[in-house]
């Protein structure tokens, strides 16, 4: 078992053990569970984890993280242009 102290902020530093048995590096998000009175802590899924999750519908091809920024950058500067901003 591990421990750790929480500061006059409400802070606490995860130990070393537990950021390697979670794969976590600096700047990794984690995410809180209350369950039966116990914390769970697990890493939060980055974007191109939950991007990859979504299965595109029947029948029709999938669209890579890249493309579906692309295309969303294309939209919003289709957007700016039509509203006169710069």
């Amino acid at each position: 078992m591990t421990h750790s102290t929480i500061t006059s902020k409400g802070q606490t530093t995860l130990p070393a053990s537990i950021r390697r048995a979670l794969h976590l590096k600096t700047g990794d998000r984690i995410l809180y569970e209350i369950q039966d009175g116990s914390v769970v802590i697990r890493p939060q899924p980055g974007a191109m984890e939950v991007f990859g999750a979504l299965k595109p519908p029947a029948g029709k091809a999938g669209t890579s993280f890249e493309e579906a920024r692309g295309k969303s950058r294309e939209a919003w500067a289709e957007e700016t242009a039509r509203e006169g901003q710069p």
